[in-house]
């Protein structure tokens, strides 16, 4: 899995910015040939961890989102730089929402210490 190319942006944690990350990841997955089915995969997994963070969202106000092009998919990764993310996920109605982008996305992982941050891949070739 080599790095292509790599695309980031820093975004403000509040809803009305989340369709940016969903067209830049749009824009970024067909370019590299992913069908309209698993764009659409790919831009509702993404709205699930950036919702869940403006949901959860205590001291931080922006989320870093680095698409990274892959030779075999996409990986997205979303860093945050407070510890919001520590209980990301803990409940029945995010485990929810956990299993949705899992259903979604090929690999998913969660680093809850130093970084804290939510890597999700998605492989080209590869159906749901």
């Amino acid at each position: 899995m080599n790095i292509m190319d790599t695309i980031s942006m820093l975004i403000p944690l509040k809803a009305e910015y989340v369709s940016i990350a969903r067209l830049t990841a749009s824009g970024i997955a067909s370019r590299m040939g992913f069908d309209i089915d698993t764009i659409e995969d790919i831009k509702v997994a993404l709205s699930e961890i950036l919702g869940k963070f403006i949901e959860k969202r205590s001291g931080s106000e922006r989320v870093n989102v680095d698409f990274q092009c892959l030779d075999d998919g996409i990986s997205m990764k979303f860093k945050i730089s407070d510890e919001s993310i520590t209980g990301l996920f803990d409940n029945e109605t995010d485990r929810f929402a956990l299993a949705i982008i899992s259903s979604l996305m090929d690999e998913i992982e969660i680093e809850k210490q130093g970084d804290n941050a939510i890597t999700m891949v998605k492989k080209l070739g590869k159906a749901v």
